[in-house]
């Protein structure tokens, strides 16, 4: 009886600490709008949806993961899925690409898009933070093409931008890579793309180095008319060196944009509809019950004096194209 008390003094004590810790206000979902999105079946049969974030809080956030489910025409569920918005620390008033893969209805090998009645997102996880990426690194020159056999990289038929970035601060940035959107000649999103990282690995200052990108899936002599890509807008990333305090006006905007038609303004997308967004207090409320959760599962740990290790939080899905990207980047 003795021990049950010291047992449940404790398991209460740890809910209590727990729930004094919660950080409120942390999650800043309502400030990510998904600002357009489009989708596509690949060579796979999977199901693809790309499109843009947008940062229009007043916080950087990090990271920003979505959510979807893909609907049939008759209402049901067929399909979820989660992806990580391609970008580390984004600012306000930034914009960012995304790519979601879904995997077809158990009784198709495939998608068809007569399957597909209406597609839903939302953002999921999008914390606040004082840190922001190095933001002197430019793209100085771009220019766009459709790739050959010579191109490399198997970019035959696919959309390329070639360009060079030059680290135009004071401090050395490691690991740079770009990121990308591609739109079609209404501005709506239909591709995005990623770049390994580039070499030299360590971008000193005043140096510059040279990039290909290319939109993932879409052969422009193979895609219809709507996912003929017209223009593109580009965003350096870096892994160091990340800075505190408040990210510069400068960083928010797209690195570069345009491309080998006249550029046209993005704009939402029609293909599919866009859920609302979770709210703080949503936010809040879920950490709570975890902290609960955990402070019970201490309880009944030292009731049946047995040690065990906290379960690790679920990671959101990472598709198979970021997968390959991590091992070969693993490999260097």
């Amino acid at each position: 009886m003795r021990k049950t008390a010291v047992y449940l003094f404790v398991s209460l004590s740890l809910l209590s600490l727990g729930l004094s810790l919660v950080p409120r206000g942390i999650s800043q979902t309502q400030n990510i709008s998904i600002i357009g999105y489009g989708y596509y079946v690949d060579e796979n049969g999977m199901l693809d949806v790309v499109g843009q974030v947008q940062n229009v809080g007043s916080n950087t956030v990090n990271p920003v993961v979505l959510q979807g489910v893909v609907f049939a025409p008759g209402g049901a569920a067929e399909s979820t899925s989660g992806a990580k918005v391609w970008v580390s620390y984004l600012t306000p008033g930034q914009k960012a690409p995304f790519y979601m893969e879904f995997y077809p209805p158990q009784t198709s090998s495939g998608w068809a898009l007569s399957y597909i009645g209406k597609i839903t997102l939302s953002v999921a996880q999008a914390n606040a933070t004082s840190s922001y990426q190095y933001p002197d690194l430019k793209i100085t020159s771009s220019s766009a093409s459709i790739g050959t056999a010579a191109t490399g990289e198997g970019y035959q038929g696919a959309y390329v931008v070639s360009g060079v970035i030059k680290n135009t601060g004071t401090q050395p940035a490691a690991n740079v890579t770009v990121v990308g959107a591609f739109f079609n000649s209404t501005g709506n999103v239909v591709g995005v793309g990623y770049t390994n990282y580039l070499t030299p690995t360590v971008l000193e200052p005043s140096a510059t180095t040279t990039f290909q990108i290319a939109a993932l899936d879409l052969n422009q002599s193979q895609v219809p008319l709507n996912l003929k890509i017209y223009s593109y807008s580009l965003l350096v990333q870096t892994a160091a060196p990340i800075l505190q305090g408040t990210a510069p006006a400068s960083s928010a905007s797209p690195t570069t944009s345009g491309g080998a038609s006249p550029t046209k303004s993005p704009s939402t997308s029609t293909q599919a509809a866009v859920s609302s967004k979770n709210s703080i207090d949503t936010a809040f409320y879920a950490i709570a019950i975890a902290v609960v959760i955990l402070a019970v599962a201490a309880a009944v740990a030292l009731l049946v004096l047995r040690r065990g290790e906290p379960s690790k939080a679920s990671k959101p899905h990472q598709t198979v194209k970021e997968a390959r990207k991590a091992k070969k980047q693993k490999a260097r």
